[in-house]
Order: structure tokens, then C-alpha cells, then sequence
């Protein structure tokens, strides 16, 4: 039997649907807390870690003696020390484009509330007010605007298409720009950042959280913000200069916000963010659908079974 280190923590109803669908010749065990000394006691006997929200950190991959392989579930490898894996030679995988069309669902959601103001009237029609003339020159629509997106990977491409039902502008900023073809099969056009960040109506973060992107939507970025535009983060919480995008939000430099991924996490008690009516807050949920963890936990477990017979894994989801 090969044992299985999820380092996460889960509701016993995922719990449930891991354990219905786990192959045979597996067993796989979880964490009751994220601290290291749990984890590593977890994973002193573990094959393959199954890589979640906690971090596999350099400390806790010393204690893996029989590890094999780290396969995350999902793309994000910001809670993983790849420099470590790579020196203790585990080989790192993800399921790339598993959860695509889902957080794009959620960063297209987050557009709506924000431009809408719907958690905003939500709250207070629960409270007994009826806001209906001051919502008259509070709301926004979506048609007409231009969107920017700073990264144009999996995630990016699958919102791209979800914007095809609005009359929307598209432009873009990646490292790796694509081909002048594909820009024309896609519609989009390429800019820089300053040229996005000064003239995009809805700025949309998809950019992984490295090194390099670190703190990559700046201070001075936010500032070429124009004061009716929106912000929308569904990437890593440290990709955007939270502290500066709460600033402009504050002093109604940038109209709003919505976050689904903080720079810490879960989002600290003290955050302003938790007061302000202007921007829209949920859990870094946006790859969490009941109806995507079955694709997702076969294509995880897939690529199990895949390095454990020495078949191919898809290129794509090798790190």
C-alpha cells in the first residue's frame, strides 16, 4: 500500500470524496492543523504528497526518507520550495488547466459584484434599506469597457472567452507575449503595464506569484489607475501591492476591488478591507466548485498512477 501526504485541510465532505475515489494499492492521510511538526511527522513515511494550501517547506521535506514525487493539486506552486524538491531530486508536478475555467468564473463573478455593487445592496436590503435611487449613479456596467490582464495563461484565456458575451475591449500584458496570429485569433491586443494599468477600465490579475512577480502590480502602477477603474484579483495575493491598492481604495483613487487571494491568509481580523463597502472579499475559493473536485482528483491521482507505472505525464504539468 502507498501512502499519500495531502498537506491539507479539508471538510469531511471533500474528505469523503477523496476517499471514494482514491485508487487501489493507495491510502492517503491528512493533516488535523498546518503546523510543520504535524506535517512532518506525516510525511516521514509518505511516497507522493498530494500539495495543498499549507507549505512544504525545505524543513519538512528533510523528513520525507521514501518521497517520490509532489504533485500539486492545482497550479499555484508559491507554498512549495521548489529549490529544495529540486535538490532532494522530487520531481514536481500540477494539473495544469484543471481549475482554469472555474477561477474565471470567479474573476468574472468578482467583476460583476464589484462593478454592481451587489454584496453592497445585498447587506443593506438585509438591514432594511432600500437603496433603490442611490444605486442609480453607484453602478457600473460591463458593456463598453475595456478589460486589461496582466498574464494571459489557461485561466486568462478561459475568462477571455467568457467575455465574448459582453461588448468588451481586450488587451494584455505577459512576459511571453504571444504570436501577432494568435493576438488576431484572440482579439486582444498587447501593451505594457503602465499602458494597461493607465487605460484599462478592469485590471485582472492572473499572473503566478514568483520571485519576479512579486509585488509586480506596484505602487506606481496602481497610481496610473484611473479613479473609475476596478481591480480584480484571483492570482496570488502577493502579486499586487495590497497596502498601496488599500490606500487608492481608501483616498477613491481606484473605485473598487474585488479579492479572492490576499498576501496573507486567512485575511488578518485588522484588515481594512473587512470595512470597506467598495470592494468584494471571498476565500482564495475560486478553483473550488462541487462539480470540478471529481476532474480534478482523477486528473491528481492520474498522474500518481502514472509516475508510479513509468508512463508519460503530460508535458504541460511537469514543473
Amino acid at each position: 500500500m502507498s501512502r499519500i501526504f495531502w498537506n491539507d485541510l479539508h471538510s469531511d465532505k471533500m474528505k469523503e470524496l477523496i476517499l471514494a475515489n482514491i485508487p487501489e494499492g493507495y491510502d492517503v492521510v491528512f493533516p488535523e492543523t498546518r503546523e510543520a511538526e504535524e506535517h512532518k511527522k506525516l510525511i516521514a513515511d509518505a511516497e507522493y504528497v498530494i500539495a495543498g494550501g499549507s507549505d512544504l517547506t525545505r524543513e519538512i521535506l528533510a523528513e520525507a526518507k521514501q518521497l517520490k514525487m509532489i504533485q500539486k493539486f492545482g497550479v499555484g506552486l508559491n507554498k512549495i520550495d521548489l529549490d529544495a524538491a529540486r535538490e532532494f531530486g522530487i520531481p514536481v508536478y500540477i494539473t495544469a488547466g484543471a481549475n482554469a475555467a472555474c477561477v474565471a468564473e470567479m474573476a468574472l463573478g468578482l467583476m460583476l459584484c464589484v462593478n454592481r455593487c451587489i454584496p453592497f445592496v445585498d447587506r443593506s436590503v438585509r438591514k432594511g434599506e432600500w437603496l433603490k435611487k442611490e444605486m442609480r449613479t453607484k453602478g457600473y456596467t460591463m458593456d463598453g469597457k475595456r478589460i486589461g490582464f496582466v498574464g494571459f495563461g489557461n485561466i486568462a484565456k478561459q475568462l477571455h472567452r467568457m467575455l465574448r458575451g459582453f461588448d468588451v475591449e481586450c488587451q494584455y500584458y505577459d512576459k511571453f507575449r504571444m504570436s501577432r496570429e494568435d493576438e488576431a485569433a484572440y482579439g486582444i491586443r498587447f501593451v505594457t503595464m503602465e499602458e494597461l494599468m493607465k487605460t484599462s477600465d478592469i485590471v485582472t490579475v492572473h499572473a503566478p506569484l514568483t520571485e519576479e512577480t512579486r509585488g509586480m502590480v506596484s505602487k506606481e502602477l496602481i497610481d496610473l489607475m484611473d479613479p473609475e477603474a476596478i481591480l480584480i484579483n484571483t492570482s496570488r495575493g502577493g502579486v499586487v501591492d495590497e497596502k498601496a491598492l488599500i490606500c487608492a481604495l481608501q483616498e477613491g483613487r481606484v473605485r473598487g476591488a474585488g479579492f479572492d487571494t490576499y498576501e496573507n491568509e486567512p485575511l488578518e481580523e485588522g484588515s481594512p478591507l473587512r470595512t470597506m463597502d467598495n470592494v468584494t472579499l471571498t476565500c482564495h475559493c475560486g478553483g473550488s466548485t462541487i462539480d470540478n473536485m471529481l476532474p480534478r482528483l482523477e486528473h491528481t491521482f492520474g498522474n500518481i498512477k502514472k509516475f508510479a507505472a513509468g508512463e508519460p505525464i503530460d508535458p504541460r504539468d511537469a514543473v
